[in-house]
């Protein structure tokens, strides 16, 4: 796929937007979630029909939310119009382990973005091992398994462990991985969300290599899943999701993954230094621009769905993996020490994340909640959980009670879920 389809097939997706007329602000005559599949809330969470979670990537809550001089408009009305939580952290750095730790209640020792075949050994798992959709994965395993800093512990980054995907599979909940720019076999069509294209050598295409990345695709890292026949069936691409808005078929739990331009990350290689991609720090970029735009197309389109405007409890949630890495300090909730005593920044287990925005907009609920509890992406989890039924809590979103730190270092406080912002009024 070029450059120039991507950025055009977007810039395209953005133009239309304007045309859309946002629908769902009138509250449906019932309330259709306190009744349905006839079980009660759980935890004080109302049953949700449909959660779409947007994962953006790498930026404080501050320099998006409110930013002077503005950098992210879109997003920053969403949050003073829906519900937003103030006081939300990642759960450490960099990147690949804050999702596997919302899929799975932990970052199962991962402590960089090394590739899913990575064995705890440090070379790659042999082929005929490496089991993607029922059979051996022939795509080249070309990027090392070097972890960020030689002197930390190395771990498998694959795995077989409770998962979020798991649950949903048992419960009979549909579920989708979307993926914008995920590579797709030239022969087939099918989808390839376990090539790790970042930072590869070149051999995809230097757009795909600064597009895409595996690492914001938990999916692939849980072997239950990433073996499963139907993996490619829950791995689909951005038209995918547009469709299914479009059609009524979006799954029940949709994790839709912007790539690099749009995600306020930014690309590798030559794409870095395309227009929209640019970075410049902290503030204003052509980069953020590109990401809150995207978010303000995501949500606008399903917005103006059918489901949005269907008795239907619909929730969207807007939400970032990590800070950048520090610049604000380390910061950490519920339960996670932000660094073990003497241990540098970097590469130390429950480190803290950085405090990142998190946006609740829901078709039927609250609106206007500016909620400062102390929430991590294993809050998310549970919350998750209880909205679709799930009463089993996996890792540490079942981490509901407090206890200090013995050096007294951290105030702990304990995962609760979101209730708050995804509460309906009874009508």
């Amino acid at each position: 796929m070029a450059t120039r389809s991507i950025l055009s097939r977007v810039g395209a997706v953005l133009l239309s937007t304007s045309a859309l007329v946002t629908g769902g602000q009138a509250l449906a005559a019932q309330h259709h979630g306190a009744h349905h599949h006839g079980a009660a809330m759980l935890e004080g969470v109302p049953r949700y029909d449909n959660i779409i979670i947007i994962e953006m990537e790498n930026r404080q809550y501050g320099e998006i939310i409110g930013a002077q001089p503005a950098s992210s408009p879109h997003m920053t009305a969403l949050a003073q119009k829906y519900n937003s939580a103030t006081n939300y952290y990642g759960i450490t750095h960099p990147s690949e382990p804050n999702y596997i730790a919302m899929m799975a209640g932990d970052q199962e020792g991962v402590l960089d973005d090394d590739a899913w075949y990575c064995q705890a050994d440090g070379t790659p798992q042999p082929a005929d091992k490496a089991i993607v959709a029922g059979k051996p994965d022939m795509a080249p395993m070309n990027r090392p398994c070097n972890g960020i800093k030689k002197t930390k512990a190395y771990v498998a980054h694959h795995f077989t462990v409770p998962n979020f995907f798991a649950q949903l599979n048992t419960a009979g909940i549909s579920w989708s991985m979307y993926n914008q720019s995920m590579p797709t076999n030239p022969q087939t069509g099918e989808t390839m969300p376990e090539m790790p294209t970042y930072p590869a050598p070149d051999d995809q295409g230097a757009d795909v290599r600064g597009l895409y990345a595996s690492k914001h695709n938990p999916s692939v890292n849980f072997d239950d899943i990433r073996e499963a026949p139907d993996f490619h069936a829950h791995n689909r691409t951005e038209q995918a999701f547009f469709d299914d808005l479009a059609d009524g078929s979006l799954p029940r739990f949709a994790y839709f993954v912007p790539d690099q331009c749009h995600d306020d990350h930014g690309p590798s290689g030559p794409m870095k230094d395309h227009p929209q991609c640019k970075g410049h720090g902290y503030g204003p970029s052509p980069l953020l621009t590109t990401g809150d735009d995207y978010v303000r197309t995501l949500v606008d389109h399903i917005q103006a769905s059918p489901l949005w405007t269907s008795k239907k409890n619909v929730a969207i949630v807007v939400t970032f993996d990590e800070d950048d890495s520090g610049g604000a300090g380390v910061q950490g909730c519920c339960g996670y020490h932000p660094v073990a005593p003497g241990q540098p920044h970097k590469g130390v287990v429950n480190q803290g994340g950085g405090r990142i925005p998190t946006l609740v907009i829901t078709n039927h609920g609250v609106k206007g909640v500016q909620d400062d509890t102390p929430y991590n992406h294993y809050s998310l989890l549970r919350t998750l959980e209880d909205a679709f039924g799930i009463k089993q809590h996996i890792g540490h979103a079942n981490d509901g009670v407090a206890v200090q730190p013995a050096d007294g270092a951290f105030v702990q406080t304990p995962v609760v879920p979101m209730a708050k912002m995804f509460a309906i009024p009874a009508r």
